[in-house]
């Protein structure tokens, strides 16, 4: 037998092991994949209200209509401590203790906080009047339940004593299992277990983009509930847009003037809504998109913001596609989220086929929970990222790849990548740096260089220019000034005035927030869904792919090439800081000492830099089948941001 086990290759033990494990992760929680409603308590129908938990006994009235798996509830714990609480679920009319059990309550400074009560009940035929009992275990001070004020049906008592509350809780109800989410997890299993046992001419890190980005990125696209993704609407309404043909805003405005955008007649049915996480509304609000569709009819509605189309086609062509065949709304999401998706996987695809080393790491940093979450939304940064890693990636195999000669066709390509990534986010033209790693000798004469570089540009100073132009209004406009009055100084003003500023208000920020900004890689959706155990591990994971992959570097990187390169790095990272510390009066104050609103998002594209700037080749690693391996670590982190998606919102 033992000599029979030896026989079997590695991989195949490998993948049976993983597979063994993910089965019984399964199996353990199978309830997520489950269906489940809900009786909504938290419709903000009233003022919202915090009522002290210390030494009150707390008893909340309601009706319960099925099976109940359990009781979402909000809270806040300012105590400094993990405190714990009594929860008893009876009956109101008879008393009789339905389910009961002890919960801890983390602390939340000053954030609310839901904390899911696992109060099963079953056999529950039509409907059944209970009453939620709460105490605290832990005597704590700072410790509240969150509650809103109004005239509502249900019955709250704090001491035995009536009150005007409710509290603020969702009633989450079971059904039958979800097909969709449970075939979606189990096509992900088996890509990676898939990963683990291909063929190694197949293992190539850019056919591993194609694999992950597609099984994991439709998976996302299909499980995440619409707009949770930061600034959801926002985006929605600059696709719907473009769909509605408005392609080249803001350069030309051909189908409306400027200030307003293209909606359908019916928009507000979209009823936005930013789900609270583990209060298992998802289900709920998924439903009642696909129980409406979008109006033929279109109307005007005022739009302020500048719309840059170019990064919005994808989505606009996918949301056009679904208000042709009169897709649900939520259909019309979904298309215009696949068709994205579609493009940041050959962008991506490409960008590490390109890449002339650090294959991997680029592979890695474009499959990230963060970089797929992103492109599988309507998220502009689907475009920015993949053109983004483009971009780096052509400028590495331009300058270092021996064999490729160059032409006006081939820089063109970068200029258009470059104009991209200005018209999403102007300060990432900054990365435009790294152009200047190509040699002359890569051209047939230094005429066809200059040319080709001036061609190359030509689409970038015009319209790059003639968009700062138009955003330069806007900028100011947003800044905050110091007082009321008129003449009061402008965020620019001010670092006009005390440029040393920009440095301290930097520096005083990387100390602040530079922890936070790493979680934050970590965090899908409008900062509502952390990876908890990917805060740790996935840093570190990268951290040692970029260290182990720089075996063909071969010293082709030069000390010219690694100062230009850390210098672009620097300068678009305080571009990107100090373009929010101006664009955003409202987060950043004139004169703030740290700059708000910042997020780890920001910096996926350029994260490679840094590794191209400081890497070795003297870093040796032997590891048989590294981008198998590599790959398939991340396709399980992938699986856990899935699962944890479907968890949270579910």
């Amino acid at each position: 037998m033992k000599e029979k086990l030896k026989k079997i290759p590695p991989k195949y033990i490998v993948a049976g092991v993983v597979l063994i494990v993910m089965l019984l992760l399964l199996v353990k929680h199978r309830s997520i994949f489950y269906n489940s409603n809900q009786d909504n308590y938290n419709d903000m129908s009233g003022k919202e209200e915090n009522i002290a938990a210390e030494d009150a006994v707390v008893s909340q009235y309601f009706t319960i209509s099925g099976n109940m798996q359990n009781i979402a509830l909000l809270m806040m714990n300012d105590s400094g401590e993990d405190i714990t609480i009594h929860a008893v679920l009876r009956d109101a009319d008879t008393a009789e203790v339905l389910s009961n059990i002890q919960c801890n309550v983390p602390k939340s400074t000053g954030a609310e906080e839901v904390v899911n009560l696992e109060l099963a009940v079953d056999g529950i035929d039509g409907t059944r009047n209970v009453c939620l009992d709460l105490e605290e275990v832990t005597k704590a001070s700072e410790v509240y339940y969150c509650a809103l004020s109004g005239d509502y049906a249900q019955t709250l008592l704090v001491n035995g004593q009536t009150t005007t509350e409710r509290l603020r809780m969702s009633v989450v109800y079971g059904g039958g299992l979800n097909k969709t989410f449970f075939i979606l997890f189990a096509l992900g299993i088996i890509a990676v277990i898939g990963i683990f046992v291909m063929p190694v001419k197949w293992a190539k890190p850019e056919n591993m983009v194609l694999i992950l980005v597609s099984v994991i990125g439709i998976s996302m696209a299909v499980i995440n509930p619409a707009f949770q993704e930061c600034d959801g609407p926002s985006h929605f309404y600059r696709s719907m847009d473009v769909a509605y043909g408005n392609v080249f805003g803001p350069f030309a405005n051909l189908t409306h003037e400027g200030g307003v955008i293209y909606v359908p007649e019916n928009v507000q049915e979209i009823a936005y809504r930013q789900l609270t996480p583990n209060g298992s509304e998802g289900t709920a609000y998924m439903e009642y998109l696909k129980s409406r569709k979008f109006s033929k009819n279109k109307i005007k509605m005022t739009y302020y913001d500048s719309v840059t189309s170019v990064v919005y086609w994808p989505q606009g062509l996918g949301i056009f596609l679904g208000r042709t065949f009169n897709f649900s709304i939520y259909g019309v999401i979904l298309m215009g989220r696949i068709f994205n998706l579609l493009a940041y996987m050959g962008l991506a695809y490409a960008a590490v086929r390109f890449m002339p080393f650090y294959k991997n790491l680029m592979a890695m940093l474009a499959v990230m929970p963060l970089s797929i979450y992103q492109a599988s939304s309507l998220s502009q940064d689907a475009v920015l990222n993949g053109a983004g890693f483009l971009f780096v990636a052509l400028c590495c195999y331009y300058a270092f790849d021996e064999k490729v000669k160059l032409n006006w066709k081939k820089t063109l390509l970068l200029g258009i990548l470059l104009l991209t990534m200005l018209l999403s986010k102007y300060v990432y033209a900054c990365l435009g740096l790294l152009v200047f790693m190509i040699p002359k000798d890569k051209f047939n004469s230094r005429k066809d260089y200059w040319k080709s570089f001036v061609i190359a540009l030509l689409p970038l100073t015009i319209i790059g220019g003639y968009v700062i132009f138009q955003l330069s209004s806007g900028i100011s406009g947003l800044q905050a000034g110091a007082g009321d009055g008129a003449d009061t100084m402008t965020q620019m003003q001010y670092l006009k005035t005390y440029p040393i500023a920009a440095v301290k208000v930097i520096i005083s920020t990387l100390i602040v927030n530079l922890n936070d900004y790493l979680q934050q890689l970590n965090i899908l959706g409008s900062m509502n869904y952390p990876l908890t155990l990917l805060a740790v591990i996935e840093p570190c994971f990268l951290l040692g792919v970029g260290l182990l992959d720089g075996q063909e570097v071969r010293d082709r990187i030069k000390i010219k090439h690694r100062i230009l390169i850390l210098l672009a790095f620097v300068i678009t990272f305080a571009a990107i800081m100090i373009g929010l510390y101006i664009g955003d009066g409202i987060a950043n104050p004139v004169g703030s000492s740290v700059i708000n609103g910042i997020q780890g998002r920001y910096f996926i594209l350029m994260l490679i830099l840094p590794f191209l700037a400081l890497g070795s080749d003297r870093v040796k690693q032997d590891i048989r089948h590294f981008t198998v391996k590599c790959s398939g670590i991340m396709g399980i982190m992938l699986l856990y941001a899935v699962f944890m998606l479907v968890n949270t919102c579910y």
